[in-house]
């Protein structure tokens, strides 16, 4: 088994996840733009390395894009592959960013490996793993509750969504065996389903509050609330979660870890 992108986010969860199962996994693959054809000897890879849409233009393309026909190259035809995408792939082209069209384009090459592949399309990843907390909403209000006492949200309703870290992890790892049932060889979208943010807010506020003692406010701004995700219907990740055994992770108990984890990480950092 090779994980990708071992040293972020997602990828310690997936090598964490592995190793705790007793799965032997290679991890730290290099520079993969470097791989050489047929020097990855393993039966599955975990594709987790790339640039988020904070990064600069030229290594979004570099890293989600240009980095991954050598990868497919390095490794065996009947590899299975196990691509991390994301919802923002599923947006009508006029609407997609270069974020977006990455991903949309390493679909399409993923696609033209002639083993199984798996396309995973993630939505925000929150929660706790070896390399910290993300950069969710769920962990920015947990930082702004945690530092002036209140979080804000923008003042129109919405819904959000967002999926625990180790989650996707746990069933993605599991999507390695070729024998797993793939639904319609399409890309599948990994969220857990719409949550109100209001409600999010609300849960991260009683969550710091229940961890600190201290009283946290939400309050409505006139802030833009930035941009929506395309509709995601959970019910083929619910699937995908239960053949591969993989309890759900509440919303409520992913707030509450990202809440314990960063009190316990301020908590470390004053002695």
């Amino acid at each position: 088994m090779a994980v990708t992108g071992c040293q972020g986010y997602l990828g310690s969860a997936v090598v964490e996840h592995l190793r705790h199962g007793g799965t032997a996994c290679r991890s730290g693959l290099g520079r993969l733009q470097e791989l050489r054809p047929g020097s990855v000897d393993s039966r599955a890879v975990i594709h987790c390395a790339g640039a988020l849409r904070s990064r600069p233009a030229p290594e979004i393309w570099h890293a989600n894009v240009v980095c991954l026909t050598p990868l497919l190259r390095a490794i065996d035809p009947d590899c299975v592959v196990v691509l991390a995408s994301s919802r923002a792939a599923a947006a009508p082209p006029n609407e997609q960013d270069l974020y977006g069209r990455s991903k949309n384009a390493a679909e399409q090459i993923a696609d033209q490996h002639p083993g199984p592949v798996r396309i995973v399309r993630l939505t925000v990843l929150a929660g706790p793993s070896p390399a910290g907390l993300g950069d969710s909403f769920v962990s920015r209000m947990t930082d702004a509750a945690l530092r002036t006492g209140a979080i804000r949200i923008p003042a129109d309703e919405r819904t959000v969504d967002f999926l625990d870290v180790r989650e996707a992890a746990a069933v993605m790892a599991g999507l390695t065996d070729p024998a797993r049932p793939w639904p319609d060889a399409e890309p599948v979208d990994a969220t857990s389903g719409p949550l109100e943010l209001t409600a999010v807010a609300r849960a991260t506020a009683e969550a710091v509050q229940e961890a600190t003692g201290r009283r946290v406010r939400v309050v409505r701004t006139g802030l833009p609330a930035g941009s929506r995700q395309p509709p995601a219907d959970p019910t083929r990740w619910a699937r995908l979660r239960t053949a591969a055994g993989v309890t759900p992770r509440a919303p409520l108990s992913t707030i509450r870890d990202t809440v314990r984890a960063r009190v316990r990480a301020g908590e470390l950092s004053t002695l």
